[in-house]
């Protein structure tokens, strides 16, 4: 089948409507710095697009963005907060670092963040010095939130990531929830991270501490190239996990890795890996409640003990990363107070662009923004779909760049 062109419908924005030149949404959700062409033919086959509705009176659980998702980094070592930001030309607003329960707290890494205007996340290991073995663990909890409430800074915890591998889930979760109210108590400003053990994980996982005992949750996606499939295609885990996640909690990469090189075969893929960065973080946009993306930058991340993820050594990687994150839905400051009380929602069915017009499942009509479906409908796929111009009360337009519809409740 011939690769279909979708060009701009409008010259000044990269979005399309059913009534050009009408613009929905909130900036960042349609703010481009390039401009696209609309295709001069009329399109015969279906093009899928996500779907994302507007949902009105919603919580957000704390320092979670109202619109755009926090930019972060964990760095190497050897390279600084200042040069990171001086590479990549562009203020990240959260840093990690780790530590073990009962070891001293980084200092000097707390103040560069303090001075680079940016939020610590500090993940908890249990403890591993042999000296505290006698020291109960819910002291070592208290005493630390003690002394990281004693800066008065909004921070994240990320609490025993691993131990859902050593621990039962009873034990595990009694611990989480504990150590939440202590941070409660001492570090108010504290927002609490459970990490899932992988993508299949849902709310109803052993490990899963409870809606009331966490603030975000967090999910590493590393990609790796094999030769015979080149990159393994880490959106489609995300979104099984996104789908179970995103009615309740925003979600974080905790961290997200791209590898371009590999001591299997030792080969280099600087330009392959500089494609997939920027396809990745373009595609990521198109889940409104992923509230943080922390890239790797690091030889290795998680079980790749033979991979390459650094973005900070070769150019060509710094510069396709600088690109991916220029967008201004990438935000740069923790937001302490959401702006708006409405959210953008993922819908659980695709919607199609189709000769000009727009179509959204009868099922998102129904199940998800519960107003009934039009008795016209068309079949597209074996499945039913309605023409966006015969859906009253809502402001419906499409992204051509992101493969976006947007469904926007009307004032």
């Amino acid at each position: 089948m011939k690769k279909i062109l979708l060009l701009l419908l409008l010259t000044l924005t990269s979005c399309m409507t059913d009534n050009p030149p009408q613009i929905i949404g909130s900036p960042r959700f349609h703010a481009g710095s390039t401009e696209e062409k609309i295709a001069d033919e009329t399109e015969t086959e279906p093009q899928e697009f996500t779907v994302l509705f507007q949902r009105e009176n919603e919580e957000f659980s704390p320092y979670e963005p109202s619109d755009g998702t926090y930019i972060g980094a964990w760095l190497m070592p050897d390279i600084s907060i200042r040069m990171f930001e001086h590479m990549t030309e562009k203020r990240h607003a959260i840093y990690v670092s780790e530590i073990n329960l009962g070891d001293e707290i980084p200092i000097s890494w707390l103040l560069h963040c303090i001075a680079s205007l940016a939020t610590p996340l500090i993940i908890v290991h249990p403890p591993n010095n042999p000296e505290l073995e006698d020291v109960p663990v819910v002291d070592l909890i208290i005493y630390l939130a003690q002394r990281l409430g004693s800066f008065n800074l909004p921070m994240f915890i990320v609490f025993f990531p691993e131990e859902s591998n050593s621990m039962m889930p009873a034990e595990y979760t009694l611990l989480f929830r504990i150590a939440r109210n202590a941070f409660h108590s001492h570090a108010p400003m504290t927002a609490f991270v459970w990490s899932a053990p992988n993508h299949t994980a849902t709310t109803q996982n052993p490990y899963y501490p409870g809606h009331s005992a966490v603030d975000w949750v967090a999910l590493d996606l590393l990609s790796t190239w094999k030769p015979e499939t080149g990159y393994k295609d880490i959106l489609q885990a995300f979104e099984i996990f996104y789908s179970s996640f995103h009615e309740h909690k925003p979600i974080m990469i905790l961290p997200l890795g791209i590898s371009h090189f590999t001591r299997g075969d030792y080969v280099y893929r600087l330009h392959d890996t500089a494609t997939e960065i920027k396809r990745v973080y373009n595609e990521l946009k198109n889940f409104p409640r992923l509230g943080l993306i922390v890239y790797g930058d690091a030889f290795t991340l998680g079980h790749f003990h033979t991979d390459d993820f650094s973005v900070s050594i070769e150019n060509i990687l710094t510069n396709a990363y600088k690109q991916a994150i220029s967008n201004d839905y990438f935000l740069q400051a923790l937001e302490r107070t959401p702006q708006e009380t409405r959210r953008w929602v993922r819908a659980m069915e695709h919607g199609y662009f189709l000769e000009n017009k727009i179509y959204i499942a009868n099922r998102t009509l129904e199940n998800e923004l519960f107003i009934p479906a039009p008795r016209q409908r068309t079949v597209i796929n074996e499945n039913y779909y309605t023409n966006s111009q015969r859906i009253s009360g809502k402001k419906i337009t499409a992204c051509a760049k992101r493969r976006v519809i947007f469904i926007e409740n009307k004032s």
